[in-house]
């Protein structure tokens, strides 16, 4: 099939120019086509390189001394076809100083970029399996991942990276993931598409992994987490916590339960991986199909106690009739707390959740009085 390439507006994705809607297309172009892929990793070196450039102050002189040299260029006859001889010999001390200055321009730009380079943070990667690569360039045992660079895994590969010194991510085969920010407090991948296994013992917040639909944010935990093709996104908690967001969407994955997310619309209600087959499928459809009151109606029968903290999120997530018979089925799982009123569950008020949050009964609750919102601003 005919594809239609990105590389004209690869200049005005790097400076960061486009619509939302047009870096959308930008960035799932990117995914699937390995030209135009190269295309932009060249724009973005250009441009990262030109960001590294120190501005210096013309002298007030130079625009002066470049008139004068052009009023002193001699005119070329009227209608002559031909430069005269002697206006190229009044040009060769010209090219002269062109000859001489361009291999210093080069020499000046080409070891900003190596000094660039070589001082850009970056992590460790081992392989463990195959020939995975970071850009284009496959890795033997050992390598580094800097800052804007992508690692990718063919079938046969995998690898791993040192998050710093607050974990490590395990990736999978065909799995692309780039780094984005490598802060003393803040760790920051992209996965593209493919899976990854990540394990942090850093506090809350300093790991976070963007993805096409969500944002991922470890509260200290261990998690896989995985993307298809189509930017389908599904994360998995093993252990801790995972915040998971899009433009303030939020869903709160504890250990043992799980999250899905679809471009658009962001991460669904998350749910025991145990969970019954039906109490998935209906929540599935009340989430990204436009399920309703018949799929709601199927969640509420089918959930369990240890289901309470999806029937949690789906307060906030139904219209206020539906919410009434979600207080009920919640209230009867988990009795509401002195203080949490049905009047004030109903108009969602925030504090009589929280309250009602922390008597869930969830293993290690504490990291809701450290979260402090809003979840962190996502690089372009």
């Amino acid at each position: 099939m005919f594809q239609r390439h990105v590389t004209q507006q690869l200049s005005a994705y790097c400076h960061q120019e486009l619509s939302a809607a047009e870096t959308a297309r930008v960035e799932q172009h990117l995914e699937q086509c390995q030209q135009c892929r190269r295309a932009h990793e060249e724009i973005r070196i250009g441009v990262e390189l030109a960001n590294h450039l120190k501005l210096q102050t013309a002298p007030d002189s130079l625009w002066e001394e470049l008139v004068s040299a052009l009023d002193q260029e001699p005119a070329m006859p009227c209608g002559s076809s031909t430069v005269p001889e002697h206006c190229w010999s009044g040009r060769r001390p010209h090219w002269a100083m062109v000859a001489v200055g361009l291999p210093m321009l080069i020499a000046v730009i080409g070891g900003s970029w190596y000094y660039w380079r070589s001082t850009r943070p970056s992590w460790e990667v081992a392989r463990l399996e195959g020939a995975p690569k970071v850009g284009w360039s496959a890795i033997a045992e050992t390598g580094r991942l800097a800052v804007g660079d992508w690692l990718e895994t063919d079938h046969n590969s995998r690898a791993l990276i040192n998050v710093g010194d607050i974990g490590e991510v395990e990736i999978d085969p065909n799995t692309r993931v780039r780094l984005l920010r490598a802060r003393e407090t803040e760790h920051r991948l992209r996965l593209a598409r493919g899976k990854l296994h990540a394990t942090i013992w850093a506090p809350p917040r300093y790991f976070i992994v963007d993805t096409p639909s969500a944002v991922a944010t470890d509260l200290g935990c261990t998690y896989t987490l995985e993307v298809d093709e189509a930017g389908i996104g599904r994360l998995h908690v093993t252990s801790g916590w995972v915040a998971f967001e899009l433009k303030g969407r939020e869903s709160f994955v504890p250990a043992d339960a799980v999250c899905e997310t679809r471009p658009g619309i962001g991460p669904g209600t998350p749910h025991c991986e145990d969970a019954s087959s039906s109490l998935i499928e209906a929540l599935n459809r009340f989430d990204f199909h436009d399920g309703g009151s018949l799929a709601l109606e199927i969640v509420l029968a089918q959930a369990r106690k240890e289901d309470a903290f999806t029937l949690w999120h789906l307060l906030s997530r139904v219209g206020s009739a539906e919410r009434r018979h979600v207080f009920d089925r919640l209230s009867s799982l988990v009795p509401a707390p002195d203080g949490v009123t049905r009047a004030g569950i109903l108009q969602l008020n925030r504090a009589m959740l929280d309250v009602w949050w922390d008597a869930l009964g969830l293993d290690d609750a504490s990291w809701w009085r450290i979260w402090k919102g809003p979840f962190p601003e996502s690089p372009q």
